[in-house]
């Protein structure tokens, strides 16, 4: 899941070649010429070689970092002046991180003064996560215990934008987007089947207490092509995408071993209870139609107009396979153990129609003061219609069709004014108004469980106040109100505050702060949560050769609440506590004590106290102790380039966990041309 360094020096001896004879240059110097483009830009070269103990897939989790050659950055631009090239009059190409960082890039733009806009795109994103499930956690000393949830998957995003420029105020322009989500994912499985009992046994209690790990490589991929227009027409914007969207997605699950057991160790039932063979496949398709309309305007020297309307319409079928077979408990006492085998498909069609329109307002009542109004509606719609077949045993047939709708509308309306009574304040106040309507249909029959309005105030305030030149200081303060929540973990109330404030106490010395804050209550779990934040940064700037800076932050967050097991022994009932105080400590210097030479250091450790645990269960998460230290020494030879050697070093303590921790070294040796 890297990016083969053949590959990487092939991209390297492209990118000399697209100056040859160019000498380096320092910043400022005259561009030096390619026909009749002036062309400059600098590029990155260096292998890093890394040195890990402990518990590697954390490692990737956080850093992801590996040795090997590194293209850093390249970029090149070229500017010609209009009407000396018939094709191009600039150029840019921009590319970072290829040879195996975690977020490589890369960027090509070419551009015709009144002609074109090209600008083409590429990114990938590599995500890890392997918390370490072999570990023996206390007090029990039972392995196996965390989510055993874990992935190494990678997102790739391409994209093509083209821009016609037919005259100045008509503009047409087109689009071509893909992005692919694919990679290994381990996940739980718990048994079950179309037409397993609830409650009681043989199912009812094996799959309560019965979790498997599952491999289950997984892929997608979205299209997305456009095509629109741009019209100004003299205080007036409009815009229309039209275009297709498709969407394909596919997912198998197999277990990782056979047989494999619960690694719910602490039921001593589970250890008669193996899983044989499981094998389930799911794919989904789905294709809509794209219409995106937005324009803006001002019809008056008083009023600026906005608005749009969007449309989606999302359809497909959805089939899922799956069986599986094993040993099942047979009774309540556990004393009768037999073997099973399931088997079940199903097949679905899918509708989801999306409409959203929104219109909004920007009134200048005065010169000091104006008030914005919005308001927006969105309608999301799921139609789904699925039948299911199920055999236990190759006795106990089970089908049905299941018609499931989901309706919901969201009206929005906000409010807000803003007033400049001087140069230096400026407060503005508004309120926002929020109606959600959700309705869940099941087989024609509403479900008032899931079905629910919701009705939201949200009074907002944000100011701004200079009451010195050297003093900025910045506001904000919101809070909601809901009628009533959707979920157990929606809150009721919410009430959040910032303030900034950045004090220039000389023309070298400068203090910033920030704090943040926010309450929340939910009434009917009886739920709790505060954050309390503040971090403070001072830096100094002693000349052009040095600088430094200090700071120190901290993160005061609690929760707790009461959670309900839906199913489990008596008592169900829990309370949550959730508590930890983080502290980061931060310092970096910048110097350059010679010419040609200079040394750079940058820092932050971070400690973290407090536990989150569920009722009398022992606490999985707590004091956590992460530094982190980058130090880099640079040299400039005289129109050759820069070296530098950078040096980054870290460590990860977990107090509970101790299986996830680790320690790193990371040397990377640098080499920079400018040209």
């Amino acid at each position: 899941m890297r990016i083969r360094v053949t590959f990487l020096l092939l991209m390297t001896a492209v990118c000399l070649a697209l100056a040859p004879g160019l000498r380096a240059q320092g910043q400022g110097e005259t561009p030096q010429q390619w026909g009749s483009f002036g062309v400059q830009g600098s590029a990155s070269f260096g292998y890093r070689f890394t040195d890990i103990k402990g518990y590697q897939p954390m490692y990737q989790e956080l850093f992801d970092l590996e040795k090997g050659p590194r293209l850093m950055d390249f970029n090149l631009f070229g500017h010609s002046q209009p009407g000396t090239n018939p094709f191009a009059d600039d150029f840019s190409l921009n590319m970072s991180g290829l040879g195996g960082d975690p977020y490589p890039g890369a960027e090509l733009t070419v551009s015709k003064h009144n002609l074109y806009d090209l600008r083409v795109n590429w990114r990938q994103s590599y995500f890890y996560w392997d918390q370490n499930n072999g570990v023996l956690l206390p007090p029990l000393r039972i392995p196996g215990l965390t989510n055993h949830h874990s992935w190494a998957t990678v997102r790739k995003i391409g994209s093509v934008d083209l821009t016609l420029h037919a005259t100045n105020d008509l503009r047409f322009h087109f689009q071509y987007y893909r992005t692919t989500f694919s990679g290994p994912t381990f996940t739980t499985f718990v048994p079950n089947y179309f037409g397993a009992p609830s409650f009681g046994p043989p199912f009812g209690v094996y799959e309560g207490t019965n979790p498997y790990d599952l491999f289950a490589p997984t892929f997608d991929n979205t299209n997305r092509f456009t095509g629109g227009v741009d019209y100004t027409w003299r205080n007036w914007n409009f815009h229309y995408d039209i275009g297709y969207q498709t969407y394909d997605g596919t997912m198998n699950f197999n277990n990782v071993s056979s047989p494999e057991y619960s690694f719910n160790t602490s039921t001593a039932a589970t250890a008669k209870t193996p899983l044989l063979n499981a094998s389930w496949t799911q794919f989904e398709q789905l294709k809509t139609p794209i219409s995106e309309f937005s324009y803006n305007g001002q019809p008056a020297s008083w009023v600026e107009v906005r608005g749009g309307y969007t449309f989606y319409r999302y359809s497909g079928p959805a089939t899922f396979d799956q069986a599986f077979n094993g040993i099942v408990q047979a009774n309540s006492a556990a004393t009768v153990f037999v073997p099973y085998n399931v088997s079940e498909n199903a097949r679905a069609t899918v509708s989801e129609p999306n409409n959203i329109i929104h219109q909004g307002f920007t009134f200048h009542i005065k010169s000091w003061w104006d008030a914005d109004l919005d308001w927006r509606y969105s309608r999301f719609t799921t139609d789904a219609v699925g039948n299911f077949h199920s055999l236990f045993d190759g006795t106990t047939p089970n089908s049905g069709e299941t018609t499931t709708v989901w309706r919901d509308g969201l009206n929005q309306l906000d409010f807000s004014m803003g007033f400049t009574p001087t140069a230096n304040l400026i407060v503005r106040p508004g309120v926002t108004l929020m109606q959600s309507n959700i309705e869940d249909l099941e087989n024609g029959v509403s479900d008032p469980a899931n079905t629910l309005r919701i009705n939201t105030v949200s009074p907002t305030l944000s100011v701004f106040y200079r009451p010195i030149r050297r003093l900025d200081l910045r506001g904000e303060f919101y809070t909601f109100d809901s009628g009533a929540s959707f979920t157990a973990i929606s809150p009721h109330t919410d009430v959040t505050g910032r303030v900034v404030g950045n004090l220039r106490i000389t023309r070298k010395l400068s203090l910033s702060d920030e704090m943040y804050m926010v309450n929340q209550r939910l009434l009917a779990t009886d739920y709790h949560g505060k954050v309390h934040s503040n971090s403070t940064t001072l830096a100094y700037t002693l000349n052009g050769n040095y600088s430094l800076f200090a700071g120190f932050a901290y993160d005061d967050e609690f929760a707790s609440g009461d959670i309900v097991y839906a199913r489990g022994t008596p008592p169900l009932a829990e309370v949550l506590h959730d508590q930890a105080l983080n502290r980061v400590w931060q310092a970096g210097l910048e110097a350059k004590p010679i010419k040609n030479f200079g040394i750079r250091f940058s820092g932050n450790f971070d400690r973290t106290t407090g536990v989150g645990a569920a009722g009398n269960e022992a606490p999985a998460y707590g004091p956590l102790t992460f530094p982190y230290a980058t130090g880099t020494v640079f040299y400039d030879f005289p129109k050759a380039g820069r070296l530098s050697v950078d040096l980054q070093r870290t460590y990860y303590i977990q107090q509970i966990i101790t299986g996830n921790n680790f320690s790193a070294n990371m040397l990377t040796i640098r080499w920079t041309r400018s040209f």
